[in-house]
């Protein structure tokens, strides 16, 4: 959950590069990992957390074939949101020395474009042609979310409060939707979805603390930056500590497993608001929610761990042997 929802997320959790200039000319895997696989790993945590919880409100089994080509859907429009995302973003990324694909002009933005729109497109050929008509509507809306997280006029990154609700609303309720759909599963008993976007909050604002200074810097009034890191760890404790209580209600046992086990790791950078906590302190929960639910989603779908440590060693050896990094960082701060 590093950075949920339809924004690019902090550049605490960003690759970015320390000193030297980028590799020119763009690769044919600039194009794969231009859809960052790492903020990718919420979205597809979320969406099987919603199959799973889909399958069991209506007693049927997961067809397997459909849930793929759901999840192939939802990611290629996330992946297009984030194209866009960094496009938007790119003279901030470039001064913050951060997601240099674009930033630092490796891949041409003409050519992000037209990725995007084609990813968009695919996104929703599939939908059309293997999912319900409810799961297309899920996408538009996603898409509509996206636009308005990344572009002016709106542009909800900037906007503190909205920001994170815009993140609780695209990975915590659309993104467990999308799944619940393309498990199969009738409208109703949504209730069981309640903690998700709880958690996503939680995190998202975590890792806007994590930023806050930049952002700051910046002119990006986000969360974080509004609340200030040690205020703001109190309120991303206080929301995880809301998925515990929901996940509770609503008998959701994955999610009250993962909440109650994130919880300590919020606890542990909140100190006093007079005694305020370091930026970095906020990635430890990051990150540690993260990983706890993306093990409770792959107790429920095996294979999904080995597809994510696959996942994670490709990331890690692309960045180590293009550009000479390494990323993602397993470390804190």
């Amino acid at each position: 959950m590093t950075a949920p929802g339809p924004g690019n997320g902090s550049s605490a959790t960003n690759p970015s590069m320390q000193g030297g200039g980028a590799p020119a000319g763009a690769r044919a895997l600039d194009y794969v990992f231009l859809l960052r696989p790492m903020i990718l790993i919420p979205v597809w945590t979320f969406f099987l957390l919603g199959a799973h919880h889909g399958a069991a409100a209506s007693g049927t089994e997961i067809d397997a074939p459909r849930l793929l080509a759901g999840l192939c859907s939802f990611t290629a429009l996330l992946g297009a949101i984030y194209i866009v995302n960094q496009i938007a973003d790119r003279d901030a990324d470039l001064a913050a020395n951060k997601l240099f694909l674009l930033s630092k002009g490796i891949v041409p933005v003409r050519a992000a474009w037209i990725e995007a729109a084609a990813l968009a497109v695919a996104a929703f050929g599939v939908a059309f042609l293997f999912l319900p008509a409810l799961f297309s509507w899920v996408l538009a809306a996603s898409l509509a979310l996206g636009a308005a997280y990344s572009l002016e006029p709106v542009r909800l990154k900037r906007r503190p409060v909205l920001d994170t609700l815009a993140n609780a609303v695209g990975n915590g309720v659309l993104n467990t939707l999308a799944g619940w759909i393309a498990a199969g599963a009738p409208p109703g008993g949504w209730p069981a979805l309640a903690p998700y976007p709880l958690a996503v909050a939680s995190v998202h604002l975590a890792t806007t603390l994590a930023d806050a200074p930049a952002d700051a810097g910046m002119g990006f009034r986000t969360s974080g930056a509004a609340l200030g890191v040690s205020r703001g760890l109190f309120v991303s404790t206080a929301l995880m500590g809301g998925a515990v209580v929901a996940a509770y209600l609503a008998a959701n046992v994955p999610a009250l497993a993962a909440s109650i086990l994130s919880l300590p790791f919020f606890l542990i950078p909140v100190r006093s608001v007079t005694s305020p906590a370091k930026a970095g302190d906020a990635l430890i929960p990051a990150k540690a929610a993260t990983l706890l639910f993306s093990i409770a989603a792959g107790f429920l779908f095996p294979l999904y761990i080995p597809f994510l440590a696959a996942a994670i060693f490709l990331t890690r050896l692309y960045y180590r042997r293009r550009f000479g990094i390494d990323y993602p960082s397993f470390r804190g701060a």
